[in-house]
């Protein structure tokens, strides 16, 4: 069994109730750039507003972070965009000299959700993104972690996405993306019986990867109508029976792209996998670990309300170590590393 080792000091990031816009301290993407360790965490509210937004920490070392005690991304001002009420979940990939940032946006802020505000879209919209709080997917892209240029949704309106991660170069004179589109709220009863699965999908454009056609007519072009895509992974075991989601961005080795991923069973309780991609046709999975690599363990990974859940969201490689930087219990941010190399024997012994 891989080894994966939690940091002895977690959590390393925790709820803050000085700042009265931020709660929870969770589902962190993270980049290292040779000096210092540049971390952009989900802030659940407190109750003041409702709205999700982005937090920015730094460390030297990747154990002990400081952070900024104003948001760095928050909601467009503007009531008619898809991140209105807040962006959550990065994932951060340095891709072509800059880091580009997928992240999910909210129409609609927490309280006036659950209080029964329901608000149209552009023209009236009435599309899930738009009236039913559904996530949608949009890039930004930074050079410095100082300031920052949204590139806009890149999910389709029509349904809600999550857990997109760019891979780190080109594949084939193409970007390439993880994503998990769903047609429903992605913890109510239809996903017993149309799980999650993590799709694979490549465009020619950063900033461009479908349109937002509804109707599937018979003359649809795949990277113009609809995503050029494949399915990559659907649920296999009892572990991740309701839903699988990719984590951090997939890693380059000479055996291919590593990639971590999460399950969620009829529990709801949350567990870690990997699976390894061809290097040259990522569409190819060469292996996949039937059992998970991490499962929550810790009572920092248990919240108030028993849910149980590790949630990866980045795999540093400095060496032969990981470091993967996860959500705990949707609360707190942690750190567990393992080797590089024992993580690519142990899966290949899984191989088709």
């Amino acid at each position: 069994m891989l080894k994966i080792k939690r940091y002895g000091g977690n959590p390393i990031l925790r709820p803050r109730s000085e700042f009265q816009w931020r709660g929870s301290a969770r589902n962190p993407g993270v980049v290292y750039d040779g000096e210092k360790f540049h971390m952009l965490f989900t802030a659940d509210p407190n109750p003041a507003d409702g709205i999700i937004r982005l937090g920015y920490a730094w460390s030297k070392d990747g154990y002990h972070f400081e952070e900024n005690e104003t948001p760095w991304m928050d909601g467009d001002i503007n009531p008619g965009t898809f991140d209105h009420a807040g962006c959550e979940d990065a994932r951060i990939t340095y891709l072509e000299g800059k880091y580009v940032i997928a992240y999910a946006g909210r129409a609609i802020n927490m309280n006036d959700f659950a209080s029964g505000v329901r608000v149209p879209g552009p023209d009236g919209n009435l599309n899930p993104t738009w009236f039913d709080e559904y996530r949608r997917v949009g890039l930004a892209v930074t050079h410095d972690f100082k300031t920052f240029e949204k590139l806009g949704p890149i999910t389709s309106e029509h349904i809600s996405d999550a857990n997109v991660a760019l891979f780190p170069e080109k594949i084939n004179g193409k970007y390439a993306m993880l994503h998990r589109p769903t047609a429903f709220i992605p913890w109510t009863l239809p996903l017993h019986y149309h799980p999650g699965c993590i799709w694979l999908a490549f465009s020619g454009k950063l900033d461009f990867w479908s349109t937002n056609k509804r109707e599937m007519g018979w003359n649809m072009i795949d990277g113009e109508d609809i995503m050029d895509e494949v399915l990559l992974l659907a649920p296999q075991q009892k572990w991740e029976e309701m839903k699988v989601g990719g984590s951090g961005v997939p890693i380059p080795t000479d055996d291919g792209w590593l990639m971590t991923y999460h399950g969620v069973d009829r529990m709801g309780k949350y567990y870690v996998g990997l699976a390894l991609l061809d290097r040259e046709d990522p569409t190819k999975v060469i292996a996949r670990t039937p059992d998970p690599v991490f499962s929550p363990e810790m009572d920092y990974e248990v919240n108030e309300v028993g849910l149980h859940c590790v949630f990866p969201c980045a795999n540093v490689v400095i060496g032969d170590n990981v470091m993967m930087y996860y959500g705990c219990g949707d609360v707190y941010t942690g750190l567990a590393e393992f080797s590089l190399k024992e993580a690519l024997i142990h899966v290949k012994k899984y191989a088709k």
